[in-house]
C-alpha cells in the first residue's frame, strides 16, 4: 500500500492542505493584473500553493501562467534561459504550435525536444544569442506584456524564490528588471520568497528597486484544526485510524509546518497497524533523528562554538537574552549573543519574528535536545 503522505516536494491534489482564502486572494491579484509579493518561513507549502493556483486556471483560456523556479537560476545567462523556457512551455501547455512559438523569440535560438511521455520540452542555449546578452535580457523583460497585448490574455509570471536574483550583480540586475515590470499593466507578476530577511529588505527598504512594487502578502500558518483534519484523513484513506489528540501531538511536534507534519506523519504511518498509538509517534521521530543525522550534524558542525552554544540554549528556551539564561550557559555578553544570532539567521537555522528568535526545524531542535542530553 502507498504511503499517503508526501515530503520534500510540492504536492497537489489530495496531498494539498486547506489554504482556500490563499487560493482565492492569488486569483483575485491575477484577474485584476495586481503584482503580489508572498513570503513565508521555509517548508510552509509557498511553492505547492502557486501550483494549486495555476492548475486551477489552466482550463481559463484567458490566462497565460508562466512559473520560473530561480534556485536552478544561479547566474544571469541561467536566468534568461530558464525565463525564456518557461514561457515557451507555457504555450506548448496551449498545444501552439511549435514554429509558432519559437517565432516568439528573435534573438535566443530555442530548441525542441519529444520527451519520454510524447510531449515537447523547450530549451535554450544562452550562447546563441544573435546581440549579445543586455539586448537578450531585454527581449525576455519585454515577452509578457507584448505576449498580453498581441493576444488579449492575461500573463501572470511568477518569481518563485525571487531573492536568489540578488546574487547576480547587486542592485543593478533589480533596476533594470523592474525597470521593464513597472510599465506591463497587463501583466500579473508574483514574486516568492523564503530568505525572509534578503526578500523583505527588497521590498521593503526605499533604497530597493522593487520597493513598494507589489502588494505584500505574508503566507500564515495553516491552522492547527484543519491540519488534524488532514492528518486523521490521509490515515484514513489507507484504512488507518488516528485519534485527534495524537494528530494533535504531530501538529504540535512540527509546528504546523506542512512539510514537518508530512515527514513525521509518513514515518508513523510505515510503522503503525490498522490504529496510530502513541508508541508510533516515538518510533516515528527515532526514525527521523536517524535518517537526517548527517545532515543536523553538519548544520551543528559547519556553526561556530560560541554559534553551537547558542543553538543548544534555544533549543531549551526562547529567553536567549535573559541574563540567568546567559549566565547560566555561559554565553557571554548580549552582544555576542546578537552576533551569533545573526549569523544563524543568515544560515537560516534560526528564524527570527517579533523580535523573537526560534530554530527554524523543529526536528533539529529535537535532535539538539538529544545531543544536550547525551
Amino acid at each position: 500500500m502507498k504511503n499517503p503522505f508526501k515530503y520534500g516536494e510540492s504536492v497537489s491534489g489530495e496531498h494539498f492542505t486547506n489554504r482556500r482564502k490563499e487560493i482565492a486572494d492569488i486569483k483575485s491579484a491575477i484577474r485584476s493584473a495586481q503584482n503580489i509579493f508572498i513570503y513565508s518561513f521555509r517548508r510552509l507549502g509557498k511553492t505547492s500553493l502557486i501550483k494549486t493556483v495555476l492548475q486551477s486556471l489552466a482550463g481559463e483560456r484567458s490566462i497565460i501562467p508562466v512559473y520560473v523556479d530561480l534556485q536552478r537560476a544561479p547566474s544571469v545567462g541561467q536566468f534568461v534561459e530558464i525565463y525564456s523556457a518557461a514561457i515557451g512551455q507555457a504555450f506548448i501547455a496551449r498545444g501552439e504550435k511549435l514554429k509558432k512559438i519559437g517565432a516568439l523569440f528573435k534573438m535566443i535560438i530555442p530548441s525542441f525536444e519529444l520527451t519520454e511521455t510524447g510531449g515537447w520540452k523547450i530549451s535554450f542555449d544562452f550562447s546563441k544569442t544573435t546581440r549579445g546578452t543586455e539586448k537578450a535580457l531585454e527581449e525576455v523583460y519585454e515577452l509578457p506584456q507584448k505576449i498580453a497585448v498581441e493576444r488579449g490574455k492575461r500573463v501572470v509570471v511568477v518569481f518563485d524564490e525571487f531573492q536568489e536574483i540578488s546574487q547576480y550583480d547587486g542592485s543593478a540586475f533589480e533596476k533594470k528588471l523592474r525597470s521593464f515590470i513597472q510599465h506591463h499593466n497587463e501583466v500579473c507578476y508574483i514574486f516568492m520568497g523564503s530568505k525572509t530577511q534578503i526578500i523583505l529588505e527588497m521590498f521593503q527598504d526605499p533604497r530597493r528597486a522593487f520597493y513598494n512594487s507589489a502588494d505584500i502578502y505574508p503566507l500564515p500558518l495553516i491552522p492547527g484544526k484543519d491540519l488534524v483534519d488532514f492528518i486523521i484523513e490521509r490515515f484514513a484513506s489507507t484504512g488507518k485510524r488516528i485519534a485527534p489528540a495524537t494528530a494533535g501531538e504531530i501538529v504540535s511536534l512540527s509546528r504546523r509546518s506542512p512539510y514537518h507534519i508530512q515527514m513525521l506523519s509518513a514515518h508513523i504511518w510505515t510503522v503503525s497497524g490498522n490504529k496510530v498509538k502513541q508508541e508510533n509517534i516515538r518510533t516515528g521521530l527515532d526514525a527521523i533523528m536517524l535518517s537526517q543525522n548527517e545532515l543536523f550534524f553538519s548544520w551543528y558542525d559547519s556553526s561556530s562554538l560560541h554559534q553551537r552554544a547558542v543553538l543548544g540554549t534555544l533549543a531549551q528556551t526562547r529567553k536567549i537574552f535573559s541574563r540567568d539564561v546567559i549566565l547560566t550557559h555561559n554565553l557571554g555578553s548580549s552582544s555576542t549573543v546578537q552576533a551569533s544570532l545573526k549569523a544563524l539567521t543568515r544560515t537560516n537555522l534560526v528564524t527570527r519574528e517579533d523580535g523573537k528568535y526560534w530554530i527554524f526545524d523543529p526536528f533539529f531542535e529535537i535532535w539538539l535536545q538529544k545531543k544536550m542530553e547525551i
